[in-house]
């Protein structure tokens, strides 16, 4: 016995309904199998940053250095830490929008509440103020830590 297949418009009702479940069936199973095996992983964004004083004002007794911390990595950075040892015997006032301890030479800061969040490529500014002997502001072992 031979069977008749028709297509276009000589295509029966109930064919063409077999045919849509087909494809329903056949997207439902592929979204199916990609839930399963999961969407390929994106890549992690780097958190990462920089700490630099550009502007350096000094006199003979003292400093003020304008600087700031840079977000140089891919990913929002939700907090800060920067540290540093001064070269000679520099002794901070003020190290504006952060909190800040020295102890010695070392230095440690952190961000505050409010400019703990930095954007990718962009900066917090932060403002040195201490004195020395013959005005000098030296830095070494600067880092800049994400939290």
């Amino acid at each position: 016995m031979a069977r008749l297949f028709f297509s276009g418009a000589h295509e029966t009702g109930f064919r063409r309904g077999v045919r849509r479940g087909r494809a329903v069936w056949v997207a439902a199973a592929t979204l199916a199998a990609t839930a399963a095996i999961g969407a390929p992983a994106a890549h992690a964004g780097t958190a990462s940053c920089s700490v630099g004083f550009p502007t350096v004002h000094s006199w003979s007794s003292g400093f003020v250095a304008d600087g700031s911390v840079v977000n140089t990595g891919t990913t929002p950075l939700t907090g800060w830490r920067i540290s540093w040892t001064f070269t000679g015997d520099e002794k901070l006032f003020s190290l504006l929008t952060t909190q800040w301890t020295q102890t010695g030479r070392s230095l440690t800061a952190t961000n505050v509440s409010w400019n703990g969040a930095i954007n990718p490529g962009s900066s917090v500014a932060i403002t040195a103020v201490g004195n020395s002997t013959g005005g000098t502001f030296g830095l070494s072992n600067v880092t800049c830590t994400p939290l």
